[in-house]
């Protein structure tokens, strides 16, 4: 694995790469919370890219709380909690990854509520070496196609209870 630079919620809005996505959800804006931060063992149920998430440790989890998750394909990332503001905002950021190219990276999920329903806007912030940083920019497209289709499913799995 390779290690990632530390960096703190100022990467979040600082970092060179920034890529968001976002979709508006039916479920309350607590049981959405919940499933993004806290039953991160069921992120495989409904964002297909993931294979496997757990946290190490015992409960409660919370800031400094370490991560794993493996995506489909075999990439993986070992993760230290940022935030854990329930209901509203939960990040991490990225220590280790078998990424190459990952200098820095860390990740926010916020969750707010709306007329329409709850936002979901999930950011990725990165510091990554120039042929990762077009790679990205150009999986954007279909990771936010993939975002899009994860939060539905999330939706229809929160909303049937």
């Amino acid at each position: 694995m390779y290690a990632t630079r530390p960096v703190d919620l100022d990467f979040l809005n600082a970092a060179p790469l920034r890529l968001t996505f976002a979709n508006t959800l039916r479920a309350k804006p607590t049981a959405v919370f919940d499933a993004i931060a806290h039953d991160v063992a069921t992120l495989p149920r409904w964002y297909g890219a993931v294979a496997k998430a757990e946290y190490g440790g015992t409960e409660p989890f919370g800031v400094g709380t370490k991560r794993r998750v493996k995506l489909v394909g075999g990439v993986a990332f070992h993760e230290r909690i940022l935030a854990w503001d329930s209901p509203d905002r939960y990040a991490y950021a990225i220590e280790r990854t078998t990424v190459p190219g990952i200098r820095a990276m860390a990740e926010s999920w916020s969750v707010v509520e709306t007329p329409a329903g709850t936002r979901v806007v999930w950011t990725m912030a990165l510091d990554v070496a120039r042929p990762t940083a077009a790679a990205l920019r150009a999986s954007a497209p279909g990771v936010g196609l993939a975002t899009r289709r994860a939060l539905g499913r999330l939706d229809r799995m929160l909303v049937a209870g």
